[in-house]
């Protein structure tokens, strides 16, 4: 399953970076794409996980998921 998630805060690569590597060690994600431009992420997962488990995992940095399809 695909989720995609609006995020808030991201202004470079090493942004892009720190998100990936957050989201890349919650359980069951499988491939995470951050797209700095269009502020957002696409996770593959193997199972349904939700947006507050998303933004616990960057409750450390100065970025946060706002909104997801």
């Amino acid at each position: 399953m695909e989720k995609e998630l609006m995020l808030e805060g991201m202004k470079c690569d090493g942004c892009v970076a720190t998100v990936q590597e957050k989201f890349s060690a919650i359980v069951g994600v499988e491939k995470v794409t951050v797209d700095l431009e269009g502020k957002k992420a696409t996770v593959q997962m193997n199972q349904d996980i939700s947006e507050a488990t998303f933004n616990e995992v960057l409750a450390d940095t100065k970025f946060k998921v706002t909104g997801s399809k």
